[in-house]
């Protein structure tokens, strides 16, 4: 079985996996396409839902990032996963962790242990426990699945089954 960290809708490349709570489905996907971010498919959990969404813009040369912060009012949370945020230059996914609309923590799963956020240390217990956190410690061919299981153990973000 393929894990869903690699393109985990078939078709859609590029595509950013959103776990999110304290905020409903429709603002979030309405503010996905304010920022002009197709929707792609969603889930609702007991406490987290899930929102799969296009990465870029559906405007030719718009390649900025999503404005999560803009999506992630107060009392709310975001987990996102950019699960292949460069396909053709083969750059590995990423991990932001948001409350308030303020990135708490954040790294390239190609080196965790570069971390940003208010609190990028968050995590660090789990990832160490892991062996993710040092650049000696990382180069299996599993080690992306690793840090989302990890991420997602930590969080207690619901299991996504994919096919």
């Amino acid at each position: 079985m393929k894990h869903w960290i690699h393109r985990p809708l078939p078709h859609h490349e590029e595509t950013n996996v959103v776990f999110f709570r304290g905020t409903s489905l429709d603002a979030l996907t309405q503010g996905l396409l304010d920022q002009r971010r197709r929707p792609l498919a969603y889930g609702k959990g007991a406490e987290w839902g899930v929102l799969m969404h296009d990465m870029f813009s559906w405007d030719s040369g718009d390649c900025g990032l999503t404005e999560y912060g803009r999506l992630c009012p107060a009392g709310s949370e975001l987990v996102v996963f950019e699960t292949e945020p460069c396909i053709a230059k083969a750059h590995g996914p990423s991990f932001q962790y948001l409350r308030d609309g303020r990135l708490f923590a954040g790294f390239s799963f190609e080196t965790p242990y570069y971390r940003g956020g208010e609190e990028p240390d968050l995590l660090l217990p789990a990832l160490t426990a892991a062996r993710l956190i040092r650049p000696a410690d990382l180069g299996r061919d599993d080690d992306e699945e690793r840090i989302v299981e990890t991420i997602t153990g930590f969080l207690s973000l619901p299991e996504l089954e994919m096919p």
